[in-house]
């Protein structure tokens, strides 16, 4: 052995002996060898980038079948087992994007399901409320479909934006829910009161909302710099979907109201 740890390595740059050269993978004390260690790299994952969720577990999982099958070849050999480790933590940082997913999740659910809560007990109208709701879901859909399309990763700060989608996109669609509501006529009637009293208000909400937003798009910090395109892309989706979804689901259902007493 000690031959062997004396000689050149055929690795190194500068004649350093295989001791030297693989000081960090050989544990020698002198007299016996202690340690050895391998590395083992994967062509999938880099120490410079991360990977979805689903594509890191599937690389975790092979990595595992490789690692029992070392722990099995070396208890044969040497009697002992392995002691394994992730040096770059890609894998830890999976779980975390998991616990990110599961999160995001949660909160748009629970968001989406407040929001219908609000929307029921302010109309008091099912299928405005079921309408204004899935406006209010198809804002969800594309926003995060935008980030996804703008090369996003889930991290902490998307799990965040995501989480408080709902409570953004409520804003156009209840005002609109309530005016038409609250207005008299069939249902023609009722759209056309509800643009004519509400609309340019809910126009210039947005419009303000959307430039005060652009400013945040030259932050340097990662944080602000997004935060400003969610709250344009929200924003912009809350509106359209407002006007051309929810508007004209209750064009096309016709579902008539009774008349509040008081209403002319």
């Amino acid at each position: 052995m000690e031959g062997f740890i004396n000689q050149k390595s055929c690795f190194s740059d500068n004649d350093d002996r295989i001791l030297t050269y693989y000081a960090d993978a050989l544990g020698w004390d002198g007299s016996s060898l202690k340690y050895a260690s391998i590395a083992v790299e994967n062509q999938v994952l880099d120490p410079f980038g991360t990977k979805s969720e689903p594509v890191a577990r599937e690389q975790y999982d092979r990595m595992i079948e490789l690692a029992d099958k070392l722990a099995t070849d070396m208890n044969g050999a040497c009697g002992v087992d392995p002691i394994m480790t992730d040096l770059d933590q890609k894998f830890v940082f999976m779980n975390t994007q998991s616990i990110y997913v599961q999160s995001a999740i949660q909160s748009s659910v629970l968001g989406v399901s407040i929001a219908f809560i609000v929307l029921l007990a302010s109309t008091r109208v099912l299928h405005i409320a079921l309408f204004a709701t899935l406006s209010i879901m198809c804002v969800l859909l594309s926003v995060v479909g935008t980030m996804v399309a703008l090369g996003w990763s889930l991290g902490s700060i998307e799990a965040i934006l995501i989480s408080i989608v709902a409570g953004f996109s409520v804003d156009y669609v209840v005002h609109l829910a309530h005016s038409y509501n609250n207005s008299s006529g069939d249902t023609y009637e009722r759209v056309q009161s509800a643009f004519g009293e509400m609309g340019s208000s809910v126009l210039n909400g947005m419009v303000t909302s959307v430039g005060a937003s652009i400013p945040l798009f030259f932050c340097q910090l990662q944080f602000f710099r997004k935060f400003g395109t969610f709250l344009c892309l929200t924003i912009a989706y809350s509106w359209i979907f407002a006007n051309f979804g929810f508007m004209c689901m209750l064009v096309q259902a016709k579902l008539p109201l009774k008349e509040k007493k008081g209403t002319h």
